[in-house]
């Protein structure tokens, strides 16, 4: 089991681009939606022509590739093999830990109150005891 407390890095993290499918998926519903050429002229490569349904399969190739390489680096993600119940566990133990970790932090600062409050009473006893303010004798 990956430990919980060791978050994924940005090097094992795919890049975003290889996600980004919705521009060109967009795009080729947009080409399919146009109505086909009329005049017979081939469009320039810069603009969007009109693709037949026949067609389809191959314009949308790339689009298939990227959502394929984008499920096989989802599978590759660390402790994506994780079930629910192994992440429930996971989370209530940091949780617990959470609790526990909370707890040392107010017993510290308990503590450290408790000390200087100590010194701030060691510190006005002594004054009082002087019993000239604090002045140094010469």
């Amino acid at each position: 089991m990956p430990t919980p407390t060791t978050p994924p890095t940005s090097d094992t993290l795919p890049p975003p681009q290889l996600f980004d499918i919705l521009p060109p998926l967009h795009s080729l519903l947009s080409r399919l939606l146009l109505p086909p050429s009329t005049d017979g002229l081939t469009p320039s490569p810069d603009t969007t022509h009109p693709i037949s349904p026949k067609d389809l399969a191959t314009a949308a190739s790339s689009i298939t590739n990227k959502v394929q390489k984008a499920r096989t680096a989802v599978r590759e993600l660390p402790g994506i093999e994780t079930g629910i119940e192994e992440q429930e566990e996971v989370i209530a133990e940091l949780e617990e830990e959470s609790r526990r970790l909370r707890g040392v932090e107010e017993g510290i600062r308990r503590a450290a109150r408790n000390r200087l409050e100590g010194a701030a009473s060691e510190v006005e006893a002594g004054n009082a005891d002087d019993g000239d303010g604090g002045a140094m004798e010469t």
